[in-house]
């Protein structure tokens, strides 16, 4: 297994369940890849990227339920807003919508409207994947609502390809992700572990060593190539320390060589045709590598903060405002509690940039100042002062770009060579990555392997 995500850890503990040994690879010195936690000290764990889930994400639900963790999850009312026009508007149901001043009266209807009947009579995403999302919000719900909302978000998001986005991709967050009912449409409820997503990320390692595997941190896979006889495979292991060097599996010093029966790879798409030596990429063809080499991410970058104050009254801000130099404000200890830490209040400032944005390039004072007039702008009496400590995080392959036509571009988990398999967010598909997706991922890796 190449990769300790959750779909690699689910990969991985799947086969042990059907007897088999499974040693898992990760490039970093911990579990749970863009879920991973770090010790923001005194024993607190915090998400290295802000996580949380929905009432609707049932598969990761059931993933703690089978573990005998399912008291672990603790559902709590959350609380969204946007800022656009110098201020945060709530956006926690109807009301709010027809309290949204940035839209007059008739473009609040209108595009409330649209989302209930996307909602309600849209169950298939194939009418939605041949238009963009623009399209579509232009002709359901008026310009209004891409001018004020919609286009600052997805501009937010994916940048200059906000206006390729397929609507596919927001038909999902709209309908299959946030469904809302009775009294959830009122004040939706997310969830959250009482112990952070640690606990489950140990429970998952201790099943697969249990079944006499290794979990191995720190120890990414810096080449694969089949075997000499030309039967199964030859994971060759990068150094401790390679996470260092990014994310090239090119850049890793070699330390040592396993042979395996078959490989199930969790990595991101350029990462993996990075792996192959040539004889496997003859192997699994060009079609193939075709569409790995098409795949397009944006970066996360994310600035966590540790305040040691409110920072506004909300636990989810979306940004709408192009003067604004990041897309979202995730106030942590506005959804769970302050006293769970001692006390402590976390910010995490969220962005999505495409490679080579100037923004990746600064460190965490540079993208501090660099931010610092956004951040009072939304709250204009924030202050240096105010930060007790930062963390900064980039994943480059956070956001896959899902364009239209996107669904016919997608590898299969299925490379075409027997018992080589590849799983990772691109396929998600026509729901965005995310946790509870990565276990359903993960499940399917699982059986895709055992069928080769």
């Amino acid at each position: 297994m190449l990769g300790a995500g959750v779909a690699g850890l689910v990969c991985a503990y799947r086969l042990t369940q059907e007897g088999h040994v499974c040693d898992v690879y990760e490039r970093w010195p911990g579990l749970g890849g863009q879920a991973a936690t770090l010790d923001v000290g005194g024993g607190d764990l915090l998400e290295r990227y802000y996580h949380h889930l929905f009432t609707s994400d049932r598969h990761i639900v059931a993933l703690y339920d089978e573990l005998g963790m399912g008291d672990e999850l603790e559902w709590k009312p959350s609380s969204m807003a946007f800022f656009l026009e110098g201020r945060q508007w709530a956006f926690n149901g109807p009301l709010d919508l027809l309290r949204f001043g940035p839209l007059s009266p008739p473009a609040r209807l209108r595009m409330g409207l649209a989302v209930l009947l996307l909602q309600k009579r849209a169950k298939d995403v194939a009418p939605f994947e041949s238009i963009t999302a623009r399209e579509w919000i232009e002709k359901r719900m008026g310009r209004g609502p891409w001018r004020k909302v919609w286009g600052p978000l997805l501009r937010g998001k994916f940048g200059a390809r906000a206006e390729d986005i397929s609507m596919a991709w927001l038909w999902s967050k709209l309908t299959l992700r946030r469904q809302l009912e009775g009294d959830e449409a009122r004040q939706e409820l997310l969830g959250y572990p009482a112990h952070s997503w640690e606990r489950l990320f140990d429970a998952l390692r201790d099943a697969i060593v249990a079944g006499g595997g290794r979990v191995l941190i720190d120890r990414p896979a810096a080449a694969l190539r089949r075997g000499d006889a030309g039967d199964g495979f030859v994971v060759t292991a990068g150094a401790s320390g390679s996470f260092r060097a990014g994310h090239d599996p090119h850049g890793f010093a070699h330390a040592s060589e396993e042979s395996y029966d078959a490989v199930a790879a969790t990595v991101p798409s350029d990462v993996f045709a990075g792996l192959l030596d040539d004889d496997l990429r003859t192997a699994i063809g060009g079609d193939y590598l075709g569409r790995l080499a098409a795949t397009e991410y944006h970066t996360a970058l994310c600035l966590l903060l540790e305040l040691d104050r409110p920072f506004s009254p909300f636990y989810w801000t979306n940004i709408a405002d192009p003067e604004v130099p990041f897309v979202g404000l995730v106030e942590h200890t506005n959804f769970i509690s302050p006293e769970r830490y001692g006390g402590r209040r976390f910010l995490y400032v969220a962005n999505y940039l495409e490679p080579g944005h100037p923004l990746l390039a600064l460190g965490e004072p540079e993208l501090l100042a660099a931010y610092m007039p956004g951040l009072r702008r939304v709250q204009p009496e924030f202050s240096e002062d105010w930060i007790v400590a930062r963390w900064l995080h980039r994943e480059p392959a956070a956001q896959p770009i899902v364009t239209v036509g996107y669904h016919r571009r997608i590898p299969p988990l299925q490379t075409g060579v027997p018992g080589l398999v590849l799983a990772n967010t691109t396929q998600i598909y026509p729901e965005d990555r995310g946790t509870n997706y990565s276990v359903r991922l993960g499940t399917a890796a699982a059986k895709a392997l055992l069928k080769t």
